[in-house]
């Protein structure tokens, strides 16, 4: 799993946002156990301390937990995953409005914009 990294932001801040990614799209459900730290830098192709870093974060924000001896889990907190979903849910939200204003449309032609998204996505 070769990952495309932006070279303008750290790496262990990219695969935090790809691991919550991961766990908001239940491509790792609540109560699985993850990769192993070694397993995911070898899966990934970067340094397992960055792994490591990536996980540490996680874990203070609770979206992982780990277990003495056994590794580390998704978190079983449901509301930490739907608020995780609420704010990437946001934060594609309101790059996807920045770019419609960059296109200089009027107001009209955006919620027009939206309108059409949002019929043909319900079909």
């Amino acid at each position: 799993m070769l990952v495309n990294y932006d070279g303008n932001r750290p790496i262990y801040q990219q695969i935090i946002e790809q691991v919550e990614h991961w766990i908001a799209s239940d491509h790792w459900q609540q109560n699985e156990k993850v990769p192993s730290v070694r397993q995911l830098a070898e899966d990934m192709e970067v340094n397992p301390t960055t792994i490591q870093r990536a996980y540490s974060v996680l874990e203070k924000e609770e979206m992982l937990i780990s277990q003495r001896g056994i590794g580390k889990f998704v978190t079983n907190k449901t509301e930490r995953i739907s608020d995780l979903r609420l704010r990437l849910i946001e934060a594609h939200l309101a790059a996807f409005i920045t770019q419609l204003r960059k296109l200089e449309l009027t107001q009209n032609e955006r919620e027009h914009i939206i309108e059409r998204i949002v019929r043909s996505t319900n079909e």
